[in-house]
C-alpha cells in the first residue's frame, strides 16, 4: 500500500534478472575503476617525486568514487536504475513503492563492494536465494526492493461454453479452485479427445462431483458434466485474466508515477 491507500501490483524481479544486471553494471564499474587507475599511474610515472602517502591516498578516493558514490549518483539520478537494471528492466524503490532517495541508494552502494564486488557476487546471491522478494544485502539494510517493470504477455485463448449454460454462468458463484484441483481440470480438458467415450465420462464425472462443492448455484438439471466443467473452467480463467490484466495497469501507474516523481518528494 503506498501514503495514499492505493494497493501497487509490483513483481519483485527474479534472482536471474538480478544477476544479469548486477554483472552488467560490476563490468561497467571495472571498467571505469581500471581507467581511474591508469589516470593514477600516469601521474605516477609524469611526477616521479609524488610521495607514496599520497599515491595511495589516491587510489583509496578513486576506489571509493567508484565502488560507492558512482553507483549512489546513478541510481538518484536514473531514479533506482542503472545501465544493467535498464537492460533488464529492473528498477530500485522503496518497500512502500516510493522512489529512492540519497540514504536508499548510499546504503545500498556502501554495501555493494562487500556483497558483490568482494565476493564475485556470492554473498549477494546466497541472500537473493534466501529473501522471498530477491533481496541482496544493501536491500535489506536500505529498506528497498527491485522489481520488475516488463510487462507480462498475458494471452487469454477463451473455451466455448456451451449455450445452455450462458445463462448459468452469468449468476453463478464461484469460489476460487484449489490449485491442484484446477491443474486436473485443465489437464483432462486437453487430453479427453484421447479417451474412449466411456472412461471420458467416467472421469468428467469424478471430476464435477469435485467441484460441485465451489459453485451455487449447481448446474441446470441434466447439465453434461464435461460442459460443466469446461464453463468452470472457464470462468476461472476469465476471472483470473482481468486479475492480471488490473495488475499490469496498476504496476504501470506505478512506473509512470515514481518515474515522474520529482526529487524533493523522494523521502
Amino acid at each position: 500500500m503506498t501514503g495514499e491507500a492505493v494497493e501497487l501490483s509490483i513483481r519483485p524481479a527474479s534472482l536471474m534478472s538480478r544477476a544479469v544486471a548486477c554483472a552488467i553494471d560490476a563490468f561497467i564499474y571495472t571498467i571505469v575503476y581500471i581507467t581511474l587507475l591508469i589516470s593514477i599511474l600516469y601521474f605516477v610515472l609524469k611526477f616521479a617525486d609524488v610521495q607514496e602517502l599520497l599515491v595511495n591516498s589516491l587510489i583509496i578516493i578513486f576506489m571509493a568514487i567508484t565502488t560507492i558514490m558512482v553507483p549512489c549518483t546513478v541510481e538518484i539520478l536514473t531514479r533506482g536504475r542503472s545501465l544493467g537494471k535498464l537492460v533488464m528492466g529492473l528498477r530500485i524503490v522503496r518497500e512502500d513503492g516510493g522512489a529512492i532517495s540519497f540514504r536508499h541508494a548510499f546504503l545500498r552502494a556502501l554495501i555493494w563492494d562487500f556483497e558483490v564486488l568482494s565476493s564475485g557476487g556470492g554473498i549477494a546471491a546466497l541472500a537473493g536465494f534466501l529473501s522471498p522478494r530477491t533481496k541482496r544485502l544493501g536491500d535489506m539494510l536500505a529498506g528497498t526492493i527491485a522489481v520488475s517493470e516488463r510487462p507480462r504477455k498475458i494471452v487469454h485463448r477463451p473455451l466455448p461454453v456451451p449455450p445452455q449454460l450462458h445463462q448459468w454462468a452469468q449468476g453463478v458463484d464461484l469460489t476460487p479452485l484449489p490449485p491442484g484441483l484446477m491443474y486436473r481440470l485443465t489437464q483432462f480438458l486437453d487430453t479427453s479427445t484421447k479417451n474412449t467415450a466411456e472412461s471420458r465420462l467416467e472421469r468428467a464425472i469424478e471430476l464435477a462431483t469435485e467441484v460441485n462443492p465451489y459453485v451455487a448455484p449447481p448446474p441446470p438439471e441434466g447439465t453434461h458434466p464435461e460442459d460443466f466443467l469446461v464453463t468452470v473452467v472457464e470462468l476461472t480463467r476469465t476471472t483470473q485474466f482481468h486479475k492480471l490484466r488490473k495488475a499490469e495497469a496498476t504496476a504501470h501507474a506505478f512506473t509512470d508515477r515514481v518515474g515522474s516523481l520529482p526529487y524533493s518528494q523522494r523521502v
